[in-house]
């Protein structure tokens, strides 16, 4: 049993070649992250603009919206 484990360790060692440089996979990661970033930035505050406001025209409780507790910023 070990000397077939001495004779694939005597063979020649295989490794694979990566297709870029090292730092690409960090390069590319990072850009996939601040598109990523930049996608959910784009939907910053869009609860303000909820199309829900009838419950302040008609004059029902405000206080029963679940939104209630949040600033208008």
């Amino acid at each position: 049993m070990t000397s077939v484990l001495f004779a694939a360790a005597e063979g020649e060692a295989h490794h694979n070649e990566l297709i870029f440089d090292p730092i690409w996979f960090g390069v590319i990661a990072f850009g996939l992250l601040m598109a990523l970033l930049a996608l959910l930035w784009s939907f910053r505050n869009t609860l303000a603009l909820d199309p829900h406001t009838e419950h302040e025209e008609t004059g029902t409780d405000v206080s029963a919206s679940p939104d209630s507790g949040r600033s208008s910023h």
